[in-house]
């Protein structure tokens, strides 16, 4: 007898359980193994900060500097960064380093700036309080400029990150689009960055056959970002690695390129899945991607192994809207491109210029993948959104799983599905990777 209780996650912990029709056959189903215990954030930041990858010991590392910057990522990363602190402060209390001598920066890159609220729920209270919080503004005149040795390139940073005699950054490894993986030197670039030099970069290797998913080696969109990152500066980095169900696994702190790689091997062990065939439908939530037109991170899988004959049923838990900026500016490129927006935007990528240079670069790497993504259907269910923005968006629009799945049923009787609990937490192992 086939089960039937599946799942996907809405939240860290919060399922939504659901039944697959009768005539539908399983094929991947995704999940956790649930007997799997893990230590504290804490805990696991304590092991961390005493277990340095190829660096020197904690107290040795700081010896000389007098201050530091700790680069952080915003809400649209799970990265429990308010626990990190509480351990990481401490530590650097007791080597002397007090709050004013500490400027935390926030690595927006071109994102939008954190309300108060999501500021005091990344990092407490009491951080928020006592230390100098700086949101990264990429358009900032005051950003200072750096060389890019091998291409005689200069890269203009934030001026607390620049001036800082230490940088510690603390984010989250997880499955990129078009990086590889997130994380890492990914805090620098192009978190603490300038426009121009971020807008040049994503247009510039984008369109590589190796910018995909879990993939570093030779990809031209990760070696631009690290080599960023080593010029700027990246003295302690703190990386976090997650499994299926978006738990953090574990910690893994030290040098810039040992940690990362530790924490990215770690990352395929935990979150790599070979796909052997083609599904006629893939079920799968957007998480951990829940903010805006973040959600289009998390059918970069889906896309890869549903069939351009089947469905796609995206359940997309997002906790802030996508943004009405975003939306107009669907139309803003359809009139543009005569009402061919797929030619349009190819036109733009080939060419290395943004199709919306005007707007952030997150903007449009989504308006990309929006338009230029196979020509799946796609079924929307999101509380936090409508089916007016799904009709937008070109999808159709569901009020719940169920819903959902009875208007793929109609036309799918039969079906090999796949079942995704967290789509933003697989690395697809494909010919390409």
């Amino acid at each position: 007898m086939k089960r039937r209780d599946y799942y996907l996650y809405t939240d860290l912990n919060k399922k939504e359980y659901f039944t697959l029709p009768e005539q539908w056959d399983p094929l991947y189903f995704l999940e956790t193994a649930s007997e799997e215990t893990h230590t504290s954030i804490m805990e696991m930041t304590i092991e961390a900060l005493n277990n340095l990858r190829g660096i020197p010991p904690f107290k040795q590392l700081f010896s000389e500097a007098k201050s530091i910057s700790i680069i952080i990522d915003d809400a649209t990363r799970p990265t429990p960064t308010r626990e990190i602190l509480k351990i990481l402060l401490p530590y650097l209390k007791d080597h002397g380093f007090y709050s004013e001598k500490i400027s935390i920066i926030v690595a927006l890159g071109t994102h939008e700036h954190m309300s108060r609220q999501s500021l005091e729920a990344k990092l407490g209270s009491d951080v928020l309080s006592a230390y100098r919080i700086i949101q990264h503004n990429a358009w900032d005149k005051d950003l200072i400029p750096i060389e890019i040795s091998k291409k005689r390139k200069i890269v203009r940073i934030n001026q607390f990150v620049a001036k800082a005699d230490l940088r510690i950054g603390i984010s989250s490894v997880l499955p990129h689009p078009m990086a590889g993986y997130g994380g890492g030197p990914k805090i620098i670039m192009p978190g603490v960055c300038d426009f121009e030099y971020i807008r040049d970069h994503h247009m510039e290797n984008v369109k590589h056959p190796k910018s995909i998913a879990g993939t570093i080696k030779g990809n031209p969109f990760h070696e631009g970002i690290l080599e960023v990152a080593k010029a700027v500066g990246l003295d302690l980095s703190i990386n976090c690695v997650y499994n299926q169900k978006g738990e953090v696994i574990k910690i893994i702190a030290g040098n810039l390129e040992t940690a990362f790689e530790e924490a990215v091997d770690l990352c395929f062990e935990k979150l790599g899945y070979r796909f052997e065939e083609k599904v006629d439908i893939t079920i799968t939530s957007t998480y951990p991607h829940t903010h805006g037109h973040q959600i289009f991170k998390g059918l970069h899988t889906p896309d890869i192994i549903t069939k351009e004959s089947g469905a796609i049923l995206l359940i997309a838990p997002i906790v802030s809207p996508i943004p009405t900026d975003f939306l107009n500016s669907i139309n803003t490129i359809k009139e543009k491109s005569n009402q061919n927006p797929v030619q349009y935007v190819k036109d733009a990528l080939s060419k290395g210029i943004p199709i919306l240079p005007d707007k952030p670069m997150d903007f449009n790497m989504a308006m990309s993948t929006m338009f230029l993504r196979p020509k799946i259907r796609t079924i929307l269910v999101s509380k936090n959104s409508s089916k007016e923005v799904a009709d937008k968006l070109g999808f159709e629009y569901a009020t719940s799983i169920e819903d959902g799945l009875r208007l793929l049923k109609r036309e799918f009787p039969k079906a090999r599905v796949a079942v995704f609990p967290t789509g933003g937490l697989i690395v697809p192992i494909t010919s390409r990777s």
